[in-house]
């Protein structure tokens, strides 16, 4: 099932689960008091959770292949 030729989870995902992380980072860069050290700061740690899982997840995906999928 697509819509405007994205699947509808992807509109899910990005449009309504991550409304709240958009928000937060909006806050960031466009609240005041603007403090965008401590603004980019928020944003390396995100991004470093970020990388962090997806890291992980590729390496425990890997362990996985290696162990139940030997070729």
């Amino acid at each position: 099932m697509e819509w405007i030729g994205l699947p509808i989870g992807r509109w899910l995902l990005f449009g309504i689960i991550l409304l709240p992380v958009y928000g937060m980072l909006l806050g960031w860069f466009l609240g005041k008091p603007r403090n965008f050290p401590m603004a980019f700061r928020g944003l390396a740690y995100l991004l470093g959770m970020i990388v962090v899982l997806w890291g992980g997840l590729f390496t425990l995906s890997m362990l996985i292949r290696f162990v139940f999928f030997p070729s």
